[in-house]
């Protein structure tokens, strides 16, 4: 029995060592919001409210890839994205589970971001910056 409970911590280290940082539940320095990727296919917060010059981290807490894109391949992505005047486009590339994004907005206004593999099932979220 001793050497079922000493296993037992092991067990769950190993278990949770997949987690990688984006639940560690610590914000980096630098990052001034975060937004979670979950498996039930929305950003949590699904709007956040920031500064300019301020950066968020986008955290996969799932376990399939996200994405976080405001870079429209098809119509139904290009609905989903709203960008400010003078706003670059930001595409993340695939997002492994456990892995981050983080992006920097400088440019006041309201962005609209989707996830690509999930923007069909309305995993669409949103950030607005004030001046």
């Amino acid at each position: 029995m001793r050497v079922l409970f000493a296993l037992a911590p092991l067990a769950f280290a190993a278990a949770c060592a997949g987690s990688g940082p984006a639940v560690d539940g610590i914000t980096p320095a630098g990052v001034d919001k975060i937004v979670d990727m979950t498996a039930t296919l929305n950003f949590a917060p699904n709007a956040v409210t920031i500064n300019s010059g301020d950066t968020v981290e986008f955290r996969n807490i799932s376990t399939f890839t996200h994405t976080v894109s405001t870079v429209a391949d098809t119509q139904i992505e290009a609905q989903a994205v709203k960008l400010p005047n003078g706003a670059e486009a930001f595409d993340s590339g695939e997002i492994a589970p456990g892995a981050t994004f983080t992006h920097t907005f400088t440019t006041p206004g309201t962005y609209q971001y989707f996830c690509e593999p999930h923007v069909g099932q309305g995993m669409i979220g949103t950030v607005i910056v004030n001046p």
